[in-house]
């Protein structure tokens, strides 16, 4: 099956499909993207993803296009198979012809779109759980804004993969920010579900609002608060949170085993009402 993409108003085969080498986006990692699940042929929480979608592009100072994105998903995922998969959108401040810092008074955003098809989470795999390396944090500050200028996570992910564990967690001053690539939560040694606070530090998941959503829902004692770094260890439950991991059990620490080792209680009531929601598109 050849691959549709979209660029900039036509949809094509992804081997067609072509920015300018003076794209701002290319030049500067100067772009924001959006990541959005798609079960069943269905797009889940587009509202929620768009609306953070036009968050990043506002505090990047960067034009939101006048588009109608949910007839440009439905496209996509039409032309693309349907099924489960995700939708990626990226939006660079434009091409500006040339190779400068400055932001031009007038420049028109590139947008490209194209579907990703990275498996779901199977819960028989997800229940073991994954292996996690601490890493300290030396990103920019502004982890708020989901930039496209993400060298610094690759290679603090790398820092844990390269090592054989599967993920990062990430702290700054002694403190959890987040994954390399998600939220985190812990269950802590008093029963306390906690996640760190938003702020420029942390991305604020729409999978991590809606666990704290479910949380409330639930009835279960939940809060935003600072994580140091030794809770990790003490703690009964982690997770990490994003658009393709949903909610992940973390079950080892650097050498330190999470709790039984398995999957918690909690995760497991979590996951259950995680996919009844999905089930409800």
């Amino acid at each position: 099956m050849v691959k549709i993409v979209y660029v900039n108003d036509e949809y094509v085969s992804a081997s067609d499909a072509k920015i300018s080498i003076f794209d701002r986006g290319l030049l500067f990692g100067d772009s924001v993207y959006e990541v959005i699940p798609v079960y069943n042929g269905q797009v889940f929480l587009a509202d929620r993803h768009i609306a953070r979608l036009n968050s990043s592009l506002t505090k990047a100072r960067i034009a939101i296009p006048d588009r109608e994105w949910l007839p440009l998903f439905a496209e996509l995922i039409r032309q693309n198979g349907s099924g489960d998969m995700q939708i990626y959108v990226q939006v660079t401040r434009g091409n500006q012809g040339l190779r400068k810092h400055d932001i031009p008074a007038v420049i028109k955003p590139t947008i490209f779109a194209f579907t990703l098809h990275m498996p779901y989470p199977v819960t028989e795999n997800a229940q073991r759980g994954l292996h996690a390396k601490i890493v300290e944090d030396t990103r920019w500050l502004r982890c708020d804004i989901k930039t496209t200028a993400m060298l610094a996570n690759v290679l603090l992910n790398d820092d844990a993969v390269s090592a054989g564990f599967d993920t990062a967690l990430l702290t700054r001053q002694g403190y959890v920010s987040e994954g390399s690539a998600s939220n985190v939560f812990i269950v802590s040694e008093n029963d306390e579900i906690i996640t760190p606070p938003l702020n420029n530090l942390c991305l604020p998941g729409i999978t991590r609002q809606i666990i704290l959503e479910l949380l409330a829902t639930l009835n279960l004692p939940a809060r935003e608060a600072l994580i140091p770094v030794q809770d990790l260890f003490s703690a009964q439950e982690i997770w990490i949170t994003s658009t393709t991991k949903e909610i992940y059990p973390v079950t080892r620490i650097n050498s330190h085993q999470v709790g039984d080792g398995v999957a918690g209680e909690i995760w497991y009531k979590l996951h259950k009402h995680y996919q009844q929601l999905v089930k409800t598109l």
